[in-house]
């Protein structure tokens, strides 16, 4: 009963903030007064703003991840490993 408690109340809160956002962007089209012009910018501004600043940490994140993770050992002779590990496979069937 727990995770459908949780799915109504998300469901809640989607379509909550979808019709809030929605009278916040429209709104002076819509002809709700008491809303500007100028606020229902703002509502295209600050998803385009959150969204490049999101990207930009998830790029400095990706970055000091590459810079901060030593480099992998180098496998010494990979060839000659692969040529023993059959020569034993060969005893072993012998």
């Amino acid at each position: 009963m727990r995770d459908r408690s949780l799915g109504l109340l998300l469901c809640v809160l989607g379509l909550t903030s979808m019709a809030s956002y929605s009278v916040w962007a429209f709104g002076p089209m819509l002809g709700l007064n008491w809303i500007s012009r100028e606020m229902s910018e703002w509502a295209f501004r600050v998803p385009v703003i959150l969204a490049v600043f999101l990207f930009s940490l998830i790029v400095l994140w990706v970055g000091y991840t590459m810079v901060t993770t030593p480099p992998p050992l180098p496998i010494e002779r990979p060839l000659e490993i692969e040529k023993e590990e059959v020569d034993r496979r060969k005893k072993v069937t012998d």
